[in-house]
């Protein structure tokens, strides 16, 4: 049996007390609350939230569809043609958002000097000149661009969701708004074409030729899977 006159006692002294105390008044105050508000944000069929502020988050997984490296000459274009058929058991039933292709390149400028030997020594060999290696992805109607110096790498991504969204609180917007922002639907079930081109740049000086007729180019290709979750955002001043 609790004996009120110690339990007062120690309210007024005790500080583990005060703040038990404390927090079970807080809880109390906020568990109706916090009800108050989900089932004023719940519509009546009882599964997605009304017009309000939502907590979203994501976490990403990347499927590989196709990589490897390729010797691309100086004016040419690298064309990859792919399927999504090619990891269907990978993605089956789950939330298809983009394509992501990554490429890294490094130098293969080769130099010949005048004299042989000591044309190209020290800094009479002068500088290599930059290649500019640049991809383009294409999903239906879907396309993506962007590029990149060597050595170096970049990436270029095509997607067909709000990425904007992802780890922000967003407002003004039904629950079922939110998602219709970030489910992919069928959009990434199909062909993708990938191009990967490479314009040579060569340096030198005048008593070291440098040559450069292309580029390697190391790249991958993966489907980007989006796994969300969607909580209303409760600001309750006490």
């Amino acid at each position: 049996m609790v004996n009120l006159s110690e339990f007062s006692e120690n309210l007024k002294s005790n500080r583990d007390t005060q703040i038990t105390v404390g927090l079970i008044v807080i809880f109390m105050l906020l568990f109706p609350l916090y009800f108050n508000y989900a089932s004023n944000n719940i519509s009546s069929g009882g599964a997605l939230g009304s017009v309000g502020d939502y907590k979203v988050s994501g976490e990403y997984t990347f499927i590989e569809l196709d990589s490897g490296t390729e010797g691309i000459a100086d004016g040419d274009t690298l064309t990859l043609e792919l399927h999504s058929d090619a990891v269907q058991s990978q993605i089956a039933g789950k939330n298809l958002v983009a394509v992501i292709v990554n490429m890294t390149y490094d130098e293969d400028e080769t130099r010949n000097g005048f004299p042989p030997g000591a044309g190209c020594a020290g800094p009479l060999g002068g500088n290599d000149a930059a290649d500019t290696i640049t991809a383009a992805v294409t999903r239906s109607n879907i396309t993506a661009s962007g590029s990149g110096q060597n050595p170096g790498t970049h990436e270029v991504t095509a997607e067909w969701y709000d990425s904007s969204i992802i780890n922000t609180v967003v407002s003004g917007l039904s629950e079922s708004q939110i998602m219709d922002k970030l489910e992919g639907g069928e959009t990434g079930i199909g062909n993708y074409t990938i191009d990967i081109s490479v314009a040579a740049e060569s340096g030198g000086t005048a008593t070291c030729n440098h040559e450069d007729g292309g580029e390697e180019v190391t790249y991958t290709v993966s489907l980007v899977l989006l796994d969300y979750t969607i909580v209303p955002d409760i600001q309750i001043e006490v």
